[in-house]
């Protein structure tokens, strides 16, 4: 996962101006976030994103400040175990980008093939900067050793920026409300597809898109960061996507309702010859969600996003002091040495 579907909103939001971005280089010891961890942040100091648990963000949007007014990159180095009482030294960099770097950043994230995000500097002459590396468009290989080589005293922070997560809910009722506004809290792209064979009957809310079954593994095809989610309430209808959506790979399908409708589901599935292929049904999640005892629309939307996650994460959804190994995964950027 990554934070880059709050800073490319913020930066959306401050079109046509200078930003500043901030990058968590390195740590000594603990800290709440990881190496590639990134902020945004405007002017008047604003921001998004975060390089602590939260007590360093004004100091660095207040340095950030006379990075956007100045245009000079610095490089900070924050001592946490003074004033702060936390176990950990930090390395944060902070430079100027322009308009047009979030413009090709925004484009190269929608494409939904991941890239890398190059921030090259110089620990002599205080030169920091931030480029994108395409990846190949077939393979999503990394950069060639070659595009690794540096000068003396060069050093890079590589963040490979992944596909942005998205979740297709086929709904058309308002209980799917809830799991939409949790799912963009989290910085995901969210699909409401109202079922219809054809023309809807209704009229669709802004955010309403009228899909066919066949239509939708064309519309929005299958990848590791998109879940489909079916909770239309009516058998049929509940079925006949789940036809046309089961045969491909995506990385999660969730169906609402009980244990016997999931029996009752796949039964008529199989007897259409639909699971031939015994990795179809298991990769079916259903009753879905995480057993939070949840009953209400709000609980139950909570506990399919956590599920979600989740998956994506490959993690258990267990409680985190059960956990031995480390809370947080190994982070998705490679540091040369200097």
């Amino acid at each position: 996962m990554t934070d880059w579907p709050h800073l490319l909103t913020f930066a959306k939001n401050h079109p046509d101006t200078m930003l500043a971005l901030a990058t968590l280089v390195s740590r000594e010891g603990s800290s709440y976030r990881q190496p590639g961890a990134r902020m945004l942040i405007n002017a008047q100091g604003h921001y998004v994103g975060s390089l602590s648990g939260g007590c360093l963000e004004d100091d660095i949007a207040q340095a950030a400040q006379t990075v956007i007014a100045h245009g000079k990159p610095v490089s900070q180095i924050i001592d946490t175990r003074p004033h702060y009482g936390c176990p950990g030294k930090l390395e944060i960099l902070i430079e100027r980008l322009p308009p047009a770097f979030f413009v090709q950043l925004t484009a190269a994230f929608n494409s939904r093939c991941p890239f890398v995000l190059r921030t090259h500097f110089r620990t002599t002459q205080r030169v920091i900067e931030t480029s994108l590396l395409n990846l190949d468009s077939t393979t999503c290989a990394q950069p060639s050793t070659a595009a690794n080589e540096s000068s003396e005293g060069d050093a890079f922070i590589d963040e490979v920026v992944g596909r942005a997560p998205r979740l297709v809910i086929v709904s058309g009722s308002k209980d799917s409300e809830p799991v939409r506004h949790f799912a963009e809290l989290l910085g995901w792209k969210v699909h409401s597809i109202v079922p219809t064979h054809g023309a809807t009957r209704r009229v669709l809310a802004p955010h309403e898109i009228a899909c066919t079954a066949d239509e939708l593994p064309l519309r929005y095809p299958p990848d590791d960061y998109t879940a489909v989610l079916i909770m239309t309430h009516n058998l049929v209808r509940d079925t006949h996507y789940l036809r046309h959506i089961l045969p491909h790979p995506y990385s999660y399908i969730g169906l609402l309702g009980s244990r016997r409708r999931r029996e009752t589901v796949l039964a008529e599935l199989g007897e259409a010859g639909l699971l031939a292929d015994e990795t179809i049904s298991e990769r079916l999640y259903a009753p879905v969600g995480l057993d939070l005892g949840a009953t209400d629309p709000a609980a139950i939307a909570l506990s399919i996003v956590a599920e979600i996650q989740s998956v994506w994460s490959g993690r258990s959804g267990a409680a985190l002091r059960s956990r031995l190994a480390p809370i947080h995964d190994t982070p998705r950027v490679a540091l040369s040495p200097r």
